[in-house]
Formats: structure tokens, C-alpha cells, sequence
């Protein structure tokens, strides 16, 4: 696992791409700080892994 922060929120999410859906919902979409978007598959499974300490917002 790694922190990461999410809205100002600490979390530990898994290293590597990762279910975006089953922790956050359907409906959502998760950008870095420098305003990049984390994209999924059409599963929901994101392409990249979160970088450890970086901060994102959903």
C-alpha cells in the first residue's frame, strides 16, 4: 500500500493500477494536483498507479 491524499483526506490505496470503482464509487473521476485525470477501463481499473505522496482530488 501507499498514502496517497485524496481532497485533503490521507488514504493508503495499493501500489500499481487499482480498482478506482470498488473504493470510490461509480460516478467519479480522480485527478492529480496538476490537474491530469487518472484514467480507468471500462471496468474501472485505472491505468497508472497513484504516485506515494502526491496529492488528488475526486
Amino acid at each position: 500500500l501507499i498514502t496517497v491524499s485524496i481532497n485533503g483526506i490521507i488514504f493508503q490505496v495499493p501500489r500499481g493500477p487499482f480498482h478506482m470503482r470498488a473504493l470510490f464509487g461509480e460516478d467519479v473521476i480522480l485527478v492529480h494536483s496538476s490537474g491530469d485525470p487518472i484514467h480507468v477501463d471500462v471496468s474501472g481499473v485505472s491505468l497508472q498507479g497513484l504516485q506515494p505522496g502526491e496529492s488528488y482530488f475526486l
